[in-house]
């Protein structure tokens, strides 16, 4: 072949290749336009179904659930027909299945409404520091939502929330106005005590221009002072004292722990009142305090209330405790396949509380 008949079947031969390339372009073009214009018209693959006004204006269904979930939302339906189905099938599984043991009274308002109304609750929407886990309790009475809120330095706040009207059940308000501040100094609010944000005390600022030699007064002393008071003993008295800062539900508390006379103590205590927030206190060998029965006779009055002998008896607990001002002993044992639980008067041995578990 001679080169310029060569040179004319390459020049041939490029431009067919344009040509079917140009081609090609168009035919995928087409394609895409054709795919934009039928979504746009109507030409969504998914089933429609009439909107929740009965206007008849089509709207494409839910995404498709899984047959196991759209069997329990038949079973849900089937108890209250009224309940819609695409909305029941935004709940989870563990939520249907006990709307089904509830007998369906009503659509609950999901776990991600719970956690929202608990956040507004608390006021911590606009923090990006919280994070919450919640619950579902259908089947009980009141029917709610536990909701769980952490923060990384607060801790963790416990919330309860009406399952079908959002209401808050239990928990506190506005907990984290003393949210602490990025330098990790706790601030306190201005209504929640005397102290300002930096200080370690319970006591006010002095006002604006006073002068004082003599140190602020720690609120950590302040705190072992009312524990000690309370245990009705003097600081010379407390030995492997153990004294630290922390917070619990919102309040900055000191937990106090020392030894005196054979017993240990430990104390939760208000940082900014001085409240005694929690007492326990366990004897050790040099006896009971002064006025008490004793372990050994609140064990045996558990006992014969339940009509058991101590023989029979295996005992998981006994501990002295204060209850809202009460020292009680706690005791529980197994006997029999059943569980006992009481709670004795430290001072006369009187049965304050006694249950039974089989």
């Amino acid at each position: 072949m001679d080169p310029q008949t060569h040179e004319k079947n390459e020049k041939r031969l490029i431009r067919w290749l344009l040509t079917a390339t140009i081609v090609l372009l168009l035919l995928v073009l087409a394609l895409q336009l054709r795919q934009a214009l039928g979504g746009r018209h109507g030409g969504d693959s998914r089933p429609l179904t009439q909107d929740a006004s009965g206007s008849g204006d089509s709207q494409p269904a839910a995404p498709a659930v899984s047959p196991g979930k759209a069997a329990m939302v038949e079973d849900v339906r089937a108890l209250n027909p009224a309940l819609s189905a695409e909305a029941l099938s935004a709940l989870s599984a563990g939520e249907l299945e006990q709307l089904c043991e509830a007998g369906a009274p009503g659509l609950p308002i999901g776990l991600s409404a719970a956690a929202h109304a608990a956040e507004a609750y608390a006021g911590t929407l606009e923090m990006d520091s919280v994070t919450w886990d919640a619950e579902a309790e259908l089947d009980d009475s009141p029917a709610h939502y536990d909701v769980e809120l952490r923060h990384i330095t607060l801790g963790e706040f416990d919330y309860k929330v009406d399952a079908y009207t959002g209401e808050i059940l239990e928990g506190r308000a506005g907990v984290f106005q003393n949210v602490p501040s990025s330098s990790g100094a706790p601030e306190e609010s201005a209504a929640g005590g005397s102290g300002t944000a930096g200080e370690t005390g319970g006591d006010a600022p002095s006002p604006a221009g006073a002068e004082s030699d003599a140190p602020p007064p720690t609120g950590e002393e302040a705190a072992k002072a009312a524990a000690y008071a309370h245990a009705g003993i003097s600081e010379a008295q407390a030995e492997q004292v153990r004294c630290k800062s922390d917070w619990d539900d919102g309040i900055r508390i000191y937990e106090i722990e020392f030894r005196s006379g054979g017993t240990e103590y430990a104390y939760k205590i208000d940082a900014s009142s001085g409240t005694v927030l929690e007492a326990e206190l366990e004897r050790g060998a040099a006896g009971a305090p002064g006025g008490f029965i004793g372990e050994e006779a609140a064990k045996a009055a558990a006992l014969a209330h339940a009509g058991v002998s101590e023989a029979e008896a295996g005992f998981v607990k006994w501990e002295l405790e204060e209850d809202d001002g009460l020292w009680v002993y706690e005791i529980e044992f197994r006997a029999g396949g059943v569980e006992y639980e009481y709670e004795i008067a430290a001072g006369d041995g009187g049965i304050l509380k006694a249950e039974q578990d089989r």
